[in-house]
């Protein structure tokens, strides 16, 4: 009896095994196919953003892309209406500090004087976020000046 039970138990066990492989290597193998594709069109969450806007019937200007800017504060320009929105994007689980706050809002300054055309339009900075990861101070800042924002938008959730 004992070695019927030992002989169930070693083909029991690689059949469980299997079935809990099978569910993990799913899930990874989703994981893994959506960041290979990330990787082969050139993805990244400020794609997913202006897709989003552009949706929504915003004109979009993927401006730290057109103009290659890497971890450039300012990721989009989009408009609507008189409604200029210079957009920092973070898809990244970082927090954001008052410093890099301040550091958008000089870009933004920058921008708008560049650009001579947006000084007659309202301009709000705008972080758009996959999560909420502001520092206390950064939350502050935003509560206390009217032309901050931002929006948490999660890929998986649209």
């Amino acid at each position: 009896m004992l070695f019927i039970k030992k002989l169930f138990n070693s083909f029991r066990l690689p059949i469980l095994n299997r079935k809990k492989s099978k569910k993990t290597s799913e899930k990874s193998s989703k994981v893994y196919a959506l960041e290979r594709l990330k990787e082969i069109h050139n993805y990244d969450y400020s794609t997913f953003v202006a897709k989003y806007y552009r949706d929504k019937d915003y004109v979009v200007w993927e401006y730290s892309k057109e103009k290659n800017l890497t971890n450039h504060a300012l990721n989009l320009v989009m408009k609507r209406g008189k409604d200029i929105l210079l957009i920092d994007c973070r898809g990244d689980i970082n927090e954001i500090r008052l410093e890099e706050i301040l550091e958008f809002e000089e870009i933004g300054t920058e921008f708008v004087a560049q650009y001579e055309i947006f000084k007659n339009y309202n301009i709000i900075y705008l972080y758009i976020c996959a999560e909420e990861k502001f520092s206390k101070k950064a939350l502050e800042h935003i509560a206390d000046n009217s032309h901050f924002s931002y929006e948490i938008l999660k890929e998986f959730d649209v």
